[in-house]
C-alpha cells in the first residue's frame, strides 16, 4: 500500500516523463490490479483508486482506457467508500485531462459523464446504482457494462 501511494504522487506531480513510463505503467496497472483482486481491505483499494485516477493523465490510450475499466468497475463496487473515491478521483482527473479524446468521442458524452458522476449519490445500495446508471455511463466511455453475476438458487 505505501508503494501504490508513493506511486499515484508521482503520477499526479508530472514528476515522472511520459513516454519512456508507459510500458512499466501497464506492468504496474496488471500488478495493481492483481494485488486488489477480490480484496476486502478498503485501504488496499483506496490506494489503487488513486494509481488508476493517476494514469488517466498520460498520453497512451491503452494505459487509460485499463486505467479507466478498473475505475469503471470501481465505481459499482460493494462498498459505498469505495465507490464515492473512484466517482470523486473520475471527475476530478476528467476535468483536468488536457485531451478527454483518450476516453469519450464526443463532447456530449463527456459532459454527461461528468454531471452523472456529479449528480449520483454513491452512497446507495449498489443494486440500485447499477440499475440506474451502470449501463448509460459504461456507454459514454465506449464501453460494455458486464452483468451483475447471477446468484445460485437456493431451494
Amino acid at each position: 500500500m505505501p508503494l501504490m501511494k508513493t506511486v499515484e504522487m508521482l503520477l499526479t506531480s508530472d514528476y515522472l516523463p511520459e513516454l519512456q513510463l508507459c510500458p512499466d505503467l501497464t506492468s504496474v496497472h496488471a500488478l495493481v490490479v492483481k494485488e486488489c483482486n477480490k480484496t476486502k481491505n478498503i485501504v488496499k483499494l483506496m490506494a489503487s483508486i488513486g494509481v488508476f485516477a493517476g494514469m488517466l493523465t498520460y498520453q497512451n490510450k491503452e494505459l487509460c482506457v485499463k486505467a479507466l475499466r478498473s475505475l469503471l468497475f470501481l465505481l459499482y463496487h460493494n462498498f459505498p467508500k469505495i465507490r464515492k473515491s473512484a466517482a470523486e478521483k473520475l471527475y476530478t482527473s476528467m476535468l483536468t485531462m488536457e485531451d478527454y479524446s483518450m476516453l469519450i468521442d464526443n463532447e456530449e458524452a463527456y459532459e454527461a459523464a461528468l454531471e452523472v458522476l456529479s449528480d449520483t449519490d454513491w452512497a446507495l445500495p449498489v443494486a440500485v446504482l447499477t440499475e440506474q446508471t451502470k449501463a448509460r455511463f459504461y456507454g459514454f466511455f465506449g464501453q460494455e457494462a458486464k452483468p451483475a453475476a447471477k446468484q445460485a438458487d437456493t431451494k
